[in-house]
């Protein structure tokens, strides 16, 4: 008794001085700093579980209860490890993700459009920089299990609400606005997850799998039946439903940004090459296959003129009229199937391409339903302002307000955004003539490019300013 007594004690303890840690480390880090309002928010719910940790501790190593109770606080003790694991890699990250480290309007503006397009004032997306080049979304449902059954447990632990997603961005492209359109796609994932779609598709991918597995008689060609088809069940489910987790997060975000968001995934395609041209990953479907589903809803968007304009960007719409005419027999699975389906590892991986193919049709039934009654094409606000923004961008001036027919106007970010792709891709030569430096050709155009992000990221500020004053 003694002995698990001073177990629970040590352990107790630790507990208690990693808390005490954490706590001083998010506030001195806080110090002098501004936040997005929802990483402010998700450092108070840190701060807030760390205090209720701290006081269920210190009750019960204050009058150890009895041995059989003593184990049971061991268990919760291991529990609580397992959640500050988690708080304590995402308290480092929100700390040194404050307003002048991240692309602050771009992610106020992403917030403000999740919350218009789920039509819920609770959604809230964290965004964070990390330490990679890739963009990603924090997988939060088992830290949200543990804050649940901890909450059962403790009293006064905060459940991690449902609303809340993190997003991150690679560190170093704080100043970026145009890159960034990636974030939109991991938002994607967050909704994705949110609409619950991936239960459905998971049971109807599973009765198909059945089908395919008794109907062709594959019992016949596997050596061991029962462990082909329950190997089958699971190495079916988990890619094809990475794969549509990544076509939704595509679909929706070539639906709410255009063309911007696919300038974007290129973009950071040419710095962390894929490798994906026809070849479907454990992760992700191939990069061809995905450049089909953005010029399908491209076209289908109304952008097709616009990319096609010789003024604009017509050859990388060329390309991507290529990847529209692509048929499923293109693509392949550079995966290796369990030991058990190797003798059919071809067949099966032809079914799973060609059933993946339906399965987009209804996320992308899914993505657009969602944005039927809330959300104008925005394509059309992009006509009526492109030429302005254009010539303001030529002249080094941020796009926030100009008069056009004697009409004052103010371009959405959306179109905002777009421009400023087309102008740096391909638009850039009349500012870096009217632009005077000692810098060479090349200096010049970066340090162009980045006071493009700028002028960008300061008229999105200003389009939200205005929105707040109600005067949009």
């Amino acid at each position: 008794m003694i002995q698990i007594c001073d177990q629970l004690k040590a352990e107790g303890f630790c507990l208690l001085r990693l808390c005490a840690d954490l706590t001083e480390f998010i506030r001195l880090g806080r110090t002098r700093k501004t936040y997005l309002d929802e990483t402010q928010r998700f450092l108070d719910y840190i701060i807030d579980s760390l205090k209720a940790v701290d006081k269920f501790v210190r009750n019960v190593i204050k009058e150890p209860p009895e041995e059989q109770v003593i184990k049971a606080k061991l268990r919760d003790f291991g529990e609580i490890e397992k959640a500050l694991s988690w708080l304590y890699v995402l308290s480092k990250e929100a700390i040194d993700s404050d307003s002048l480290s991240i692309p602050f309007s771009l992610a106020t503006f992403l917030n403000h459009t999740g919350r218009e397009l789920l039509r819920s004032k609770d959604v809230s997306f964290v965004v964070l920089g990390g330490s990679t080049l890739m963009y990603y979304k924090y997988n939060l449902k088992k830290l949200r299990d543990l804050t649940n059954d901890l909450s059962a447990r403790i009293p006064g632990y905060p459940v991690l609400d449902e609303n809340v997603g993190i997003l991150t961005f690679p560190y170093c492209a704080a100043r970026e606005v145009l890159v960034n359109c990636n974030l939109f796609h991991e938002m994607g994932h967050c909704i994705y997850e949110k609409r619950n779609l991936e239960k459905d598709l998971r049971s109807e991918l599973l009765g198909k799998f059945s089908q395919f597995f008794l109907g062709g008689k594959i019992e016949q060609k596997v050596q061991e039946p029962l462990l082909a088809w329950r190997a089958g069940k699971n190495y079916v489910s988990t890619l094809m439903l990475r794969w549509a987790d990544e076509i939704f997060a595509d679909v929706f975000a070539i639906k709410v940004l255009g063309p911007a968001f696919h300038f974007a995934l290129r973009e950071i395609e040419q710095i962390i090459p894929t490798g994906l041209g026809s070849d479907f990953s454990e992760t992700h479907p191939a990069d061809d296959y995905r450049f089909r589903i953005h010029a399908k809803w491209l076209v289908q968007d109304e952008w097709e003129d616009i990319l096609k304009d010789k003024d604009n960007l017509p050859e990388f719409f060329e390309e991507l009229e290529k990847c529209k005419d692509y048929t499923i027999d293109r693509f392949t699975v550079g995966c290796r199937p369990p030991s058990y389906l190797e003798a059919i590892g071809g067949e099966l991986h032809k079914w799973m391409l060609t059933q993946f193919d339906g399965m987009v049709q209804k996320i992308e039934e899914n993505v657009s339903e969602m944005l039927t009654n809330n959300f104008e094409k925005p394509v059309y606000d992009f006509i009526k302002n492109h030429e302005s923004v254009t010539s303001y961008l030529e002249h080094g001036v941020v796009p926030s307000t100009f008069y056009k027919d004697g009409i004052k106007r103010h371009p959405h970010p959306i179109t905002v955004l777009n421009c400023g792709y087309f102008f740096y891709l391909k638009g850039m030569t009349p500012l870096l003539k009217r632009v005077i430096t000692n810098l060479n050709s090349i200096d010049k155009r970066i340090m162009c490019g980045k006071r493009l992000n700028s002028w960008l990221g300061k008229a999105i500020e200003d389009w939200q300013i205005l929105l707040k004053e109600g005067k949009l």
